[in-house]
């Protein structure tokens, strides 16, 4: 149609370029004075383009070297860190802030109950496989007479770490329905009966069991 053939013919036309000419100069005067121009602006974009690559070089190299200091920084930070006791077991903080720590298998089960397992914290475990010994432990205060007074877990820290001890259990895989209990830590004994023999990470629980809502 004409609209093509105008472009056909627009692409088909001489291309001019406008140049300043001397009348003052002959032709070949003119044409050394346009090429030194030329090379001068040529020049200066060489010159131009390779400041800019020395510039982003130069930024590159000291972005890499700040992150490298960064992350060697932040690596240092971090294995100067004190570990806290409870960092090798299982953990969580309730929502009430109470520390509820697990073991993660009967040889820490032990030491926990052993080691850390204090008057005024709670022992609960659950009746199914697999559940985890979890100690929650009860705040402690310094008071103005220098005393330390104990405040014991809330329901709610009791019931979140219930459904922690459940989870641990093939109850949790196998989505069965199961509750856990707890106990004061002087109910919690390593003496079996006569003729018994507990096994490393096995308690015998004394008294009455307070069973937490099925989680």
């Amino acid at each position: 149609d004409d609209a093509d053939a105008d472009a056909d013919a627009d692409a088909d036309a001489p291309r001019y370029v406008a140049v300043t000419v001397s009348l003052r100069m002959g032709a070949h005067a003119n044409a050394q004075e346009l090429f030194r121009r030329y090379r001068a602006a040529r020049e200066k974009s060489d010159k131009t383009g390779d400041a800019l690559t020395k510039v982003l070089k130069a930024a590159t190299e000291t972005t890499e070297k700040t992150v490298t200091k960064v992350h060697a920084q932040a690596a240092r930070a971090s294995s100067q860190r004190k570990q806290h006791w409870f960092e090798k077991f299982h953990w969580f903080v309730t929502g009430d802030d109470h520390l509820a720590v697990a073991g993660r298998d009967a040889q820490q089960n032990e030491a926990l109950v052993k080691r850390y397992l204090r008057p005024g914290d709670a022992y609960l475990h659950a009746d199914v496989h697999g559940a985890a010994t979890c100690l929650l432990r009860a705040k402690r205060r310094r008071t103005d007479g220098g005393r330390t007074r104990v405040a014991p877990p809330s329901q709610i820290a009791l019931r979140e770490a219930g459904a922690f001890t459940v989870c641990r259990s093939s109850a949790w895989t196998s989505k069965m329905v199961s509750a856990a209990w707890w106990v004061g830590p002087e109910q919690v004994s390593k003496s079996a009966p006569t003729g018994e023999y507990l096994t490393v990470g096995s308690f015998m629980i004394r008294g009455k069991k307070n069973f937490l809502p099925p989680a």
